[in-house]
């Protein structure tokens, strides 16, 4: 539903803290307001709670695009908790629990949606200090 007052738990990068962190990110950077980076830590301890999607492994509306938001904190502040996080989202990807519950996308390979998106996020883990979603980079 899309009425006003609506709550839903679902955490998306299309929707939702997952993709308002880029904002909040840049602001940060750009006012140095700590109000910013404040804001950033707790929609990543929103995603860090909930953020664990079984609806695929994409950017958009899934784990990789969740966990890009522990890489932006960790460019941000430089606190390993944050890598932590990206890394134990990849490897919810590699459970059991996943693999067996997620849907299969509607373009699979796509960037946004499939296996493409999800390949960056994982490039992206291995040089965290230079990660950045993928066209979106606030940095």
């Amino acid at each position: 539903m899309d009425e006003i007052g609506y709550k839903s738990d679902l955490i998306h990068w299309c929707h939702g803290a997952s993709g308002m962190i880029y904002l909040m990110a840049k602001a940060y950077l750009k006012f140095k307001d700590d109000k910013y980076l404040h804001s950033c830590k707790l929609m990543s301890d929103l995603i860090w709670e909930k953020g664990l999607l079984k609806k695929g492994p994409g950017l958009c509306h899934g784990v990789a695009g969740n966990g890009y938001v522990f890489l932006v904190l960790y460019r941000l502040t430089r606190q390993p908790k944050y890598l932590y996080r990206a890394i134990r989202f990849y490897q919810f990807m590699d459970t059991n629990d996943f693999k067996s519950g997620t849907r299969i996308p509607d373009n699979p390979y796509s960037l946004y949606e499939g296996l493409a998106g999800t390949a960056c996020y994982l490039a992206d883990i291995l040089c965290p200090l230079e990660a950045t979603f993928p066209f979106s980079d606030v940095f």
